[in-house]
Formats: structure tokens, sequence, C-alpha cells
């Protein structure tokens, strides 16, 4: 019943192209920011690639090539954490993708690593504001 109620809802207030829509505001979008790291060649230490503030909601995408059998990558945040190793390889890529939340610490850490590269991509969001605004509207007319 309660599933009932809310589909006679929802359907008063979004169409199916709206719907589709707001299912799409967490994916990537296809504009990106490439970051520069402060690593410049190749760090055979623990290193920070990078340390920032994410600018907007969206994912941080960092690969790197080992140079070692210990290389690493991590990337962290006030909130969690994600690392990858190739187990004692060699010449492999190493790849991470992190999401973000705005105004959310980053932090990249390597070690026996070369070509390190960074990428943001924002999310396609659309905002709250936006979306509330389309809302009100609706209700406005339905009234």
């Amino acid at each position: 019943m309660l599933k009932n109620i809310l589909s006679l809802l929802l359907s008063k207030f979004y169409s199916k192209q709206e719907s589709e829509l707001v299912g799409h505001q967490a994916m990537p979008s296809a504009s990106n920011t490439v970051i520069t790291p402060s690593i410049k060649t190749e760090c055979t230490t623990w290193s920070d690639a990078h340390i920032g503030i994410a600018p907007a909601d969206g994912y941080l995408y960092v690969t790197g090539r080992t140079t070692n059998t210990d290389g690493f990558l991590q990337i962290s945040s006030d909130t969690t954490e994600i690392a990858a190793t190739t187990f004692g390889n060699t010449d492999k890529d190493i790849r991470l993708l992190f999401p973000l939340a705005k105004g959310q610490a980053m932090k990249v850490t390597a070690k026996s690593l070369k070509n390190i590269f960074l990428r943001f991509s924002s999310s396609i969001g659309g905002g709250g504001y936006q979306l509330l605004r389309t809302l009100f509207c609706k209700e406005v007319a339905y009234a």
C-alpha cells in the first residue's frame, strides 16, 4: 500500500524523462580536470603525489606504472581510503577511481611509481536547488 501511495505521488511530480535525469546525476561528466602531480618523474620512497580539496562532487582517477616489486598507490580522504599494488610485479599499471564530495580533503600517496596521472571528473549533477525548484514549480501547477 505504501509503495502504491509513493508511486502515485512521484507520478504527479516526475515524468519518466526527469526520473532518468535524476538517476544520472551521480555519473561522471565528460569534462575532466587534469591535475599535475607533485612527483615529476618517479618516486622510489613513500611520497605524496597530490594533496588537495575536491572542487565539486565527482571522481578522482589516478594511474601510475610500477618501477619496482613494491609499487603502491593509495587515495585517501577524511572518511575513507583505497589502495592498490601489483603484488611483486614491475612495469605494471595501477589504476584507482575514488568518489569525492565537494570540499572533501583528498591525498594521493605513491611508492615505486612513474608516469603518475591524476584526473578529476565532476558529477553530472544538476544540483539539489534545481531539483527542488522543478518539484515546487510542478506542485504549484497541480494545486
